[in-house]
């Protein structure tokens, strides 16, 4: 048992050995500007995992643990070469062997392999111990084992780099196997018996078939102990090629039909198989499998990721108190207040930060690159409200922007007389002159008279009236687009009333 552990110990050293290189242990990508790949057929890794399960093969999702359950499992494919005998023919005769096979991956390590083999053995010596007489001894077994192995994946545990597309993988197992065995020889002992040295030297009955041409035959069955070393290559999503050595113990001497208890016979047989195979990859949709996931890679895609955070987590760029790392907008202006997430707070949600918006509107309103709602007719409601977008230039319009059209007399309208003062435009004054410009609105092809003081003080307060007038001419224009061609005036004539203004419609 020691000395099947220390064997084990000593592949283990030399599979890591074999896996060396020259890269950072710490960071095993060659670039770490690009996208790591095992081999050609592996996926995305975080981002396709977490919204697709069924698309990647799991073991960098967070909720991964020890195997993919997602990725293939089983393999199953056949296995040829040539076999190899030791025992007591010593001269090497190669044989055959034929195994199909099937394979169940716990983990990216470990699997069980269970194989049925359909060999020949041969072998052939010169001489007979311990005469040394000649006897031209040739033999043949025909030979059907079956096992099961545990089978150890060694080109994927590398912590120094990434995986490749061949791996080294070991195995050691237990099972049965069947021989038929058949030898031929001259038979060049001296006495029956049991073959031991006393019947080489003078003891026993005398053999009556010395030197003559004998046929020997034995079947048995025997426990095997199979132990071996291989690679694999990658070929595509669905098959792998490999090349293995696989040693056999038996505890028996029997197989090739001589089992004389003298010190120049060996005392168990044991055989080999060289041998290549082909796999073929099932038991899911993913197309990636356990033999070629490696279990420490995750490790080091987290260790990336979990630096990537921390990195993230002290950096501010735009300088809005919120890092990089929950950062939705990395440009904020200093000048704007932010959420949570960074973003600028929009209060209208238009599109344009409070920090810029030159007008609070409805939500869902168009607005200009100022946050000013659209008005096109000009009617003063945004054409979100706007129910009439083509009110006539002027018009009075409701809180929906439509026209309002009342039915009324144009003709020889008046107008409450504007007492003349200091300050012309009194609130007095300006109630009137709202009148004027409704009713100006609703007559557009009507024109204003505004008539000055005629009496005796007339001259006297002339620049007075003059003065008044003219606000209130200025008045209509500016504030409510009475154009200076609808007003028509009358400085000194028109009203006989003291330090008074006529208004009318004709």
């Amino acid at each position: 048992m020691k000395t099947i552990k220390l064997a084990f110990l000593t592949l283990s050293i030399l599979a890591s050995a074999f896996n060396m290189n020259a890269q950072d242990p710490v960071n095993p990508r060659k670039d770490p500007n690009k996208t790591w790949k095992r081999h050609s057929s592996a996926n995305k890794k975080w981002a396709d995992g977490a919204l697709n399960k069924n698309s990647d093969s799991g073991q960098y999702l967070s909720s991964a643990y020890f195997q993919d359950r997602r990725a293939k499992k089983w393999t199953a494919g056949l296995m040829a070469g040539t076999s190899l005998f030791y025992g007591d023919a010593d001269k090497k005769q190669l044989g055959f062997d034929i195994a199909p096979f099937v394979k169940y991956s716990i983990s990216q390590t470990l699997a069980l392999r269970a194989e049925y083999n359909f060999a020949t053995l041969k072998g052939q010596r010169d001489y007979q111990n311990p005469t040394l007489f000649k006897d031209n001894f040739k033999f043949k077994s025909n030979v059907q084992d079956w096992n099961i192995q545990m089978h150890f994946t060694l080109g994927n545990i590398s912590f120094l780099r990434p995986l490749r597309k061949t791996q080294m993988y070991t195995f050691v197992g237990i099972g049965q196997g069947s021989f038929k065995s058949k030898a031929d020889f001259i038979d060049q002992r001296l006495f029956l018996g049991d073959y031991y040295l006393t019947s080489y030297f003078g003891q026993g009955t005398n053999n009556p078939n010395l030197g003559k041409a004998v046929t020997e035959k034995y079947e048995g069955r025997h426990m095997i102990v199979p132990i071996g070393l291989g690679f694999k290559h990658y070929l595509s999503k669905k098959f792998d090629l490999g090349v293995e050595y696989r040693h056999t113990w038996l505890r028996s001497d029997d197989i090739d039909v001589y089992n004389t208890a003298i010190w120049q016979n060996r005392w168990w047989d044991s055989y080999g198989f060289l041998r290549a195979s082909l796999g073929y990859k099932f038991g899911a949709k993913n197309p990636q499998h356990y033999d070629w996931l490696s279990p420490v890679e995750s490790i080091y895609d987290q260790m990336a990721d979990v630096k990537k955070k921390t990195d993230c987590l002290g950096k501010d760029d735009d300088n809005d108190h919120v890092s990089n790392c929950f950062d939705q907008e990395n440009d904020t202006p200093d000048s704007c207040m932010v959420y949570g997430n960074g973003m600028a707070v929009d209060t209208d949600r238009d599109g344009i930060p409070d920090c810029k918006d030159k007008e609070i509107t409805e939500y869902g309103a168009t607005v200009d690159e100022n946050g000013v709602a659209v008005d096109s007719d000009g009617d003063g409601v945004s054409d979100f409200r706007d129910r009439e977008l083509n009110s006539s230039p002027g018009a009075l319009v409701d809180r929906n922007g439509i026209e309002i059209k009342l039915c009324c007399n144009c003709d020889n309208v008046m107008f409450p007389a504007i007492t003349i003062t200091k300050n012309c435009l009194t609130n007095e004054t300006k109630m009137i002159l709202y009148q004027v410009a409704d009713k100006m609105k609703q007559c557009p092809d009507k024109k204003i008279v505004i008539n000055g003081p005629a009496g005796k003080s007339s001259k006297y307060n002339a620049s007075g009236n003059t003065k008044c007038m003219d606000e209130i001419i200025k008045f209509l224009n500016e504030k409510f687009g009475i154009s200076r061609d609808r007003i028509i005036t009358n400085y000194s004539g028109g009203t006989e009333q003291k330090n008074t203004i006529e208004i009318k419609i004709q």
